[in-house]
């Protein structure tokens, strides 16, 4: 079965397209942010286009991804490092922290949420330079886990649906 791709997430194309550098290192990295997005809208946990939180999942997403693939900072690198060697400890793919994908966000908001970046001022500054903050993790965390435990309820994985997702995405 091939995934849909909706409307939403085609006018969600068009914005991260108009948000992202036009720099060609940069395009497939738009992509992954897509697959993301559709992966929420099949779980029906994406925020309504016209709501706040849309508009802020996609900044929280591109930003995180931002901070990611392009932070020098070494208290962010580090907590990202230790967030990944935690997430393959505990059973996850060895993650490639080249984009954010499915598994890359599931490591970074398992840690998050038990090393907060309240008590690592170094990382929020680290990540407050990517305009990425406390309330972005909890968003994201909330959108992903609702996704997650909807898919899971289908009987289908989150990591899978983003493969499959990330297949038929633009910027390979």
């Amino acid at each position: 079965m091939r995934p849909k791709t909706s409307g939403l997430v085609l006018a969600i194309l068009f914005l991260l397209l108009s948000l992202m550098s036009a720099e060609a290192k940069s395009r497939p990295l738009v992509g992954h942010v897509m697959a993301l997005l559709a992966v929420f809208e099949d779980a029906g946990v994406l925020p309504p286009e016209s709501s706040p939180d849309a508009n802020a999942l996609i900044h929280a997403l591109i930003q995180t991804q931002a901070a990611l693939t392009k932070s020098k900072n070494p208290a962010v690198r580090d907590w990202l490092t230790e967030a990944f060697r935690s997430a393959e400890q505990s059973g996850l793919t060895p993650i490639a922290p080249r984009a954010l994908t499915s598994q890359t966000l599931e490591a970074i908001l398992r840690h998050a949420a038990t090393h907060p970046l309240s008590a690592r001022p170094a990382v929020l500054a680290g990540l407050d330079a990517f305009h990425v903050g406390q309330e972005d993790f909890n968003l994201m965390g909330r959108v992903y886990w609702g996704a997650k435990d909807r898919l899971r309820q289908r009987d289908q994985d989150i990591h899978r649906i983003y493969e499959q997702q990330r297949a038929i995405m633009p910027f390979q």
